[in-house]
């Protein structure tokens, strides 16, 4: 195993990505905290009782981590729980409008970027002073393509992702000398609904066929296909675990090699 007796809380785990990653941490020794918003409280509970009935350690917490007080309550709480806390993997996130910067409200523009890196600097902010006490820790953050490159009609999303990268690296920076990492993930598109709802509608405002566009995406992907949310997974692991003991301040594609830089 190689997360044996560690506590890892994974924010945004009642699907999609952050739920392949806490099951992959379980299987992997750690004792997980799921974490997500209230109306995902179903989905929250599958997947803790997932990991229990399988004879792993898990707890789900419902939390808004764009609140600083439930996020400081959500860490106390795990502390409180498990006396520490190993790995912070930070997967909420929010895709946000598919329109012109022009057309963006100051609204979207707001919720983008408080879900997408607000969140993650209070999760960080709290996290830190727990593993700076313990001189160890390893957070993970998913970012995605638009936190390499800009992309039309995502302007606030790519607007947070970037500043995802710029925060990591200040923290692995600052934090590196209490032997904490921080890194991030950029996937390429996953493999799920969600994204061919979200190209369908990009096709529509570029004034193109999903399928045009769909095609385009992939024939810039050298492997030719999407990326599982296990693949992901598993980049999160490498980053979280021994495995990775000298990286830190990175941004690691998982795309298919649509990124390569």
């Amino acid at each position: 195993m190689k997360l044996p007796d560690q506590v890892a809380i994974v924010v945004g785990s009642a699907r999609g990505i952050g739920a392949a990653i806490a099951r992959t941490f379980s299987e992997e020794g750690a004792a997980i905290v799921l974490v997500d918003l209230e109306k995902m409280n179903p989905q929250l509970d599958e997947v803790a009782q997932e990991i229990n009935q399988k004879g792993g350690k898990a707890i789900a917490i419902v939390a808004d981590v764009t609140d600083d007080r439930q996020v400081n309550q959500m860490i106390d709480e795990t502390v409180r729980r498990w006396g520490r806390i190993d790995i912070l993997v930070n997967s909420a996130g929010l895709r946000g409008p598919l329109v012109p910067v022009q057309e963006i409200t100051e609204q979207e523009w707001d919720s983008v970027l408080a879900v997408n890196l607000k969140a993650v600097f209070l999760c960080c902010k709290a996290v830190l002073k727990v593993m700076m006490k313990q001189k160890t820790g390893s957070i993970v953050s998913i970012s995605g393509t638009a936190g390499r490159e800009g992309m039309a009609l995502r302007g606030s999303l790519c607007a947070a992702k970037w500043g995802l990268l710029g925060l990591t690296q200040t923290i692995a920076k600052e934090a590196g000398p209490f032997g904490i990492r921080a890194n991030v993930i950029c996937p390429g598109g996953v493999d799920e609904a969600d994204l061919r709802t979200m190209y369908a509608e990009r096709a529509k405002g570029l004034g193109m066929a999903f399928s045009d566009l769909e095609k385009s995406v992939l024939e810039q992907t050298p492997l030719r296909k999407y990326a599982s949310h296990g693949e992901i997974a598993k980049a999160a692991l490498f980053l979280a675990s021994s495995d990775s003991s000298h990286t830190t301040g990175e941004a690691i594609n998982v795309s298919g090699g649509r990124l390569m830089n």
